[in-house]
């Protein structure tokens, strides 16, 4: 995908530079398609691509971390789970912790996975939707608070005690704000990139068709300077 943005930047400065040697000749009344403009406006666009890889690392990064820290929430939970059905909590109980457990294994009351709907992934950097991490984190606490009040509950095993799950949490919550933190700039500069490139009329792609058919009109669609530049590909990503 990036390697697209670049292209199209990367082909805009080539029309620049053809248009710059076609001399006096390439002199456009419209304003915003006169080699200084034009130049500005690769210069920005250039800036744009940039700053998104920039913040793209740190976000990446935190990302990952929170993957890891992630990772054994799941199995924790079903620990939980069994840990309260060893020590004989009441049915309701285990139903209840049983239901919280499955939403945290994102399966259905059946035992099916829950389907990512159609057009996203789970892992979508231009959604990025939070909703998941912070829905698992709710059913953890409400897990810890379920195993919390139950006075059968009461683990030799020190990554099942109250305290330690809790601390794990208050971790969970950490690294989810510091995703969603770091996601800020990162698609701020996503947004800015977009506009810098594909704004309609504006944006970079519809500016080089706009000196193409103005190179076109001047020098004929069969001319040297036009097969120059009609070849330089352009596309909206």
């Amino acid at each position: 995908m990036e390697t697209g943005h670049n292209k199209n930047v990367t082909n805009f400065e080539t029309l620049i530079i053809a248009c710059t040697g076609f001399g006096t000749p390439y002199n456009p009344s419209n304003p915003n398609i006169t080699i200084p403009v034009l130049t500005t406006q690769h210069t920005d666009a250039k800036a744009s691509v940039k700053d998104v890889k920039t913040t793209e690392t740190p976000f990446n990064s935190v990302e990952g971390q929170r993957n890891t820290i992630f990772k054994p929430l799941k199995p924790t939970s079903t620990k939980v789970l069994n840990a309260l059905k060893g020590a004989s909590a009441p049915a309701t109980v285990i139903t209840d912790a049983e239901t919280i457990n499955r939403k945290i294994q994102g399966k259905r009351a059946d035992n099916t996975s829950v389907v990512t709907p159609e057009g996203e992934t789970p892992k979508d950097k231009n959604s990025v939707s939070q909703q998941s991490y912070d829905m698992q984190i709710d059913h953890f606490e409400k897990l810890i608070e379920l195993a919390n009040v139950e006075p059968k509950y009461n683990p030799n095993e020190e990554p099942l005690k109250i305290v330690t799950l809790t601390n794990y949490k208050t971790e969970l919550q950490t690294i989810n704000t510091a995703v969603k933190t770091a996601y800020i700039p990162y698609k701020t500069a996503m947004q800015t990139r977009d506009i810098k490139l594909y704004a309609p009329e504006t944006g970079l792609v519809d500016t080089a068709q706009t000196v193409k058919n103005y190179v076109k009109s001047v020098f004929g669609a069969t001319s040297p300077q036009y097969k120059q530049i009609s070849k330089l590909v352009f596309r909206k990503i």
